[in-house]
This record gives structure tokens, C-alpha cells and sequence, in this order.
């Protein structure tokens, strides 16, 4: 186990772009805020989404699509810095019509219909780096 202590900075609550690429759109902004570490909550809903599923046994993602809209659940989210990128971590839960539930990692190709975001500023900066025995790019601390 490995830890540190993160002190809170600047806060911030912020509406995302109707049409915008989810997850470039909350790289953006943390970019335009000058966010390097931090983390997030978001909620609202999607025209459609993206996600990945981690196959851990693989080390690898497999795709999910949905062609539909999507209501945003709960996302959750951290920022860090891997090679001087900025890296958007997200999970998030989204709900069809019918209520039934779709979960995983956010990945470009998802179109946000609304989408508001609470975004907490933290430091020091965080770096990620590759990990081997996961096969994830995981904090560096």
C-alpha cells in the first residue's frame, strides 16, 4: 500500500458543451483551468456513449457501444499526469429508459446531451505510470 496526502485547492462546478466528446471535454477543462490533479463528480445524461470493460486476465479492454440515450447515474473521476498529458480517469453508471444499468470506463465517443460537473483541484501533482503485474497505467506515489 501506498499513500499521500492531497491537499484541496480550487473548486469548481462547470456545465459541459451540448454535443461535446465527454471525455475530451473534461480534459479541456481541466486544461483550460490548469487542473493537473484532481478529481471529479458528474451527472446529467448522454445522446450516446462509449465505455470499456478491463478483461484483467488479458490485460486488455473490449468496447461497449450504446446507440441510444443514456441517463449519467454517477461518474466519478480522477486527473493526474502521464508524460506530460494530462490523463482523464472515469468510471461511470448510466441508466436506459427502462432504468437497467451500463457501467465502465469513459473512453472517447461519448455525446453529452447535458452534463454538469463538480471538479476539485488537489496537490501536489500525481504522475501515473505503467504497472506491469496489472497492465494499467496506475499512480506513481
Amino acid at each position: 500500500m501506498s499513500y499521500l496526502e492531497m491537499k484541496g485547492q480550487r473548486e469548481f462546478l462547470c456545465k459541459l458543451p451540448y454535443d461535446s466528446d465527454l471525455l475530451l471535454a473534461l480534459k479541456d477543462l481541466a486544461r483550460k483551468l490548469g487542473v493537473k490533479t484532481g478529481i471529479f463528480m458528474l451527472l446529467g445524461a448522454l445522446k450516446n456513449a462509449t465505455l470499456l470493460y478491463y478483461i484483467q486476465s488479458e490485460k486488455k479492454y473490449v468496447k461497449l457501444t450504446f446507440d441510444f440515450p443514456l441517463e449519467i447515474v454517477s461518474g466519478v473521476g480522477n486527473i493526474a499526469v502521464m508524460n506530460d498529458d494530462l490523463i482523464i480517469h472515469a468510471h461511470i453508471v448510466l441508466a436506459d429508459k427502462e432504468g437497467k444499468c451500463y457501467g465502465g470506463h469513459l473512453t472517447e465517443g461519448s455525446r453529452v446531451f447535458s452534463c454538469e460537473v463538480y471538479l476539485r483541484e488537489l496537490s501536489p501533482t500525481i504522475q501515473r505510470k505503467y504497472d506491469a503485474t496489472t497492465g494499467l497505467n496506475l499512480y506513481d506515489m
